[in-house]
């Protein structure tokens, strides 16, 4: 039996990944610890594991930062934080750990975690090729940052952060065809398949004939999501549709709801997929791969900054969906590119070949494989558990 710790932060689609593979884990017999922030406390103690709290970086996490001031912050309090450098031995020296598992954008942890001498794992949450593929403008923000952090921590510069995770063990919570640079993947990524929380699933009453059109966008603090919603309502609300739409960090007075949709500030995905016709989204990496995994095609309108913009393409490319301008798309375009995948069976047929693909990924126990081969020399975990 080993002992892991799990470095994370509070981002909007990273923490469902952790939790599922600390998850999967546990229930193998390992021992988990999360370190993070103080606005993750409550998330993972709720769900049963020890939780340590990176001092130093949660003191300098931006508690209210303007839309233009986001990507900065993040930089310099969570990717390329230089508190980690103390943080993570702070927390290593509270308590012995066998393995150290680093959220892949966390990268002065990650220097940390290497300069520890303990075996340390790389966290993916979405496609490689389309969080930080190399040359992409996130890659342009964050580099002398994460080459200074590197520095401090002794270790030597990289080229591009992909070269960060190369020679560690480095599990892709996606599949290679949701990928767009999956061609020029190192041979040490490992994609074991989109993971998320699973639980009881409420499905909601469907004794209405009309289509059903899923809404979701980003639970993140990053953006606000309240004009995308807006004009998603505006977009459906004369068509034969029911709408179910999730709130998100929007708040519902500043909304006006038509009388064919339904609002909630949070609805289980997968309870109204399997009932769905379309989904209109951010293009967050869970959130497309769940619709498309129930044979859902999309409707994408991608927040700046992410990997959004990189699967949104990729998506339509592959014929699954329709990408948009997430920022100016038109209630009429919306409404267009709704239509248009619905009423297409093209759509459906692509996003079902994926749902295939996602189908035979090995999920949680290919990510526990990948853990344990790394583990397996540490002196508390020679048998690997029954």
């Amino acid at each position: 039996m080993a002992r892991l710790l799990f470095v994370s932060w509070y981002g909007a689609g990273n923490q469902g990944p952790a939790i599922a593979v600390a998850r999967a884990m546990a229930e193998r017999g390992h021992e988990i610890v999360f370190a993070g922030y103080a606005n993750q406390r409550e998330l993972f103690e709720g769900k049963g594991f020890e939780f340590r709290l990176l001092v130093r970086a949660d003191a300098g996490y931006p508690k209210r930062t303007p839309p233009e001031g986001w990507l900065p912050s993040l930089v310099a309090a969570v990717w390329a934080c230089p508190a980690h450098l103390e943080d993570l031995p702070a927390v290593l020296a509270g308590g012995s750990c066998d393995a150290i598992v680093v959220d892949c954008l966390m990268f002065g942890a990650l220097a940390a975690a290497e300069a520890s001498g303990l075996p340390v794992a790389v966290l993916v949450h979405s496609a490689p090729g389309a969080l930080a593929a190399p040359g992409d403008p996130l890659e342009h923000a964050m580099l002398d940052a994460v080459n200074e952090v590197r520095q401090r921590a002794g270790l030597d510069a990289v080229a591009r952060l992909w070269d960060a995770w190369t020679p560690l063990t480095t599990v892709c919570t996606s599949i290679p065809e949701m990928d767009p640079m999956a061609d020029s993947a190192p041979e040490s990524f490992r994609y074991v398949g989109p993971l998320r929380e699973t639980g009881a699933r409420e499905t909601p009453p469907f004794d209405d004939p009309r289509p059903v059109v899923l809404a979701g966008f980003s639970t993140g603090p990053a953006w606000d999501q309240t004009s995308r919603v807006q004009r998603t309502l505006d977009a459906l609300a004369d068509e034969d549709v029911l709408l179910l739409a999730t709130l998100a960090e929007v708040k519902m007075k500043a909304l006006s709801v038509p009388e064919n949709a339904t609002v909630v500030p949070y609805l289980q995905h997968d309870s109204v997929l399997p009932h769905a016709s379309a989904m209109v989204t951010h293009a967050g990496h869970g959130t497309v791969c769940a619709a498309l995994a129930h044979g859902v095609p999309v409707v994408c309108l991608p927040n700046p900054g992410s990997d959004q913009h990189a699967l949104a393409a990729h998506v339509s490319a592959l014929g699954a969906g329709i990408a948009l301008d997430g920022d100016a798309a038109s209630p009429a375009e919306i409404r267009e590119a709704v239509a248009e995948v619905v009423g297409s069976p093209a759509y459906a047929t692509a996003a079902r070949s994926l749902a295939a693909r996602f189908a035979a990924a090995p999920g949680a126990a290919g990510a526990v494989a990948e853990l344990e081969r790394l583990v397996a020399h540490c002196p508390k975990a020679t048998e690997s558990p029954a």
